[in-house]
């Protein structure tokens, strides 16, 4: 997926404002709600990885 892709693709989440909250255990129990930085960074990291099984 080239970077071109993914910064279009990272302009339509941006503009879809849809309220959906979605949240994860700390060590400790508590809820931490899941942020848009959180998930951009498990993608990006994913990407590496995939790119580095391909070559």
């Amino acid at each position: 997926m080239s970077d071109t892709i993914i910064k279009q693709s990272l302009k339509v989440l941006d503009a879809n404002k849809s309220l959906h909250n979605g949240y994860i255990v700390d060590e400790q129990g508590k809820e931490v709600p899941i942020t848009t930085a959180m998930v951009r960074t498990v993608c990006h990291q994913l990407l590496k990885q995939c790119r580095n099984i391909k070559n």
